[in-house]
């Protein structure tokens, strides 16, 4: 979740507590006062939309943290129109597979960037290929 706050918070403004430590004596039970505990969950509901917020600011925080950490192992490959390129043979047709098989198929050409990573194909003959193409499935084709 990336919080340090409990659901339960979240929902009511105040933390649980286990039965087990109900009934166990801690500072907490012996120095109980009903109306500063009342006025104390009055604050804690004040305050909840407050600790929602920050609470939602460190799952971004922790969302763009893991993004960042991930977006460094990935090898971006922008190709432009006209480039010759290999195609993987799992994304075109995973059912032929097998240790011998091999791993790239045909030289193709792009024929159209339709945004970056993603890519439109085409035969070495001119004819459209099905389907637009992840860069990430496609390799330089050198001759």
């Amino acid at each position: 979740m990336g919080t340090s706050e409990t659901p339960f918070k979240l929902a009511y403004g105040t933390e649980a507590r286990i039965p087990v430590k109900t009934g166990s004596p801690s500072h907490r039970v012996i120095n109980f006062d009903e109306i500063s505990n009342i006025e104390g969950l009055k604050t804690n509901l004040e305050l909840l939309d407050e600790v929602r917020d920050k609470a939602v600011k460190r799952m971004e925080s922790y969302k763009e943290k893991t993004k960042l950490y991930f977006a460094k192992k990935a090898k971006i490959r922008e190709y432009k129109a006209g480039d010759l390129v290999l195609r993987h043979t799992e994304a075109s047709d995973p059912t032929n597979q097998g240790k011998l098989q091999p791993n790239w198929e045909d030289p193709y050409t792009v024929k159209e960037v339709l945004r970056p990573g993603t890519y439109k194909l085409s035969y070495l003959g001119g004819t459209e290929v099905p389907n637009t193409w992840h860069g990430a499935r496609l390799r330089k084709f050198y001759q």
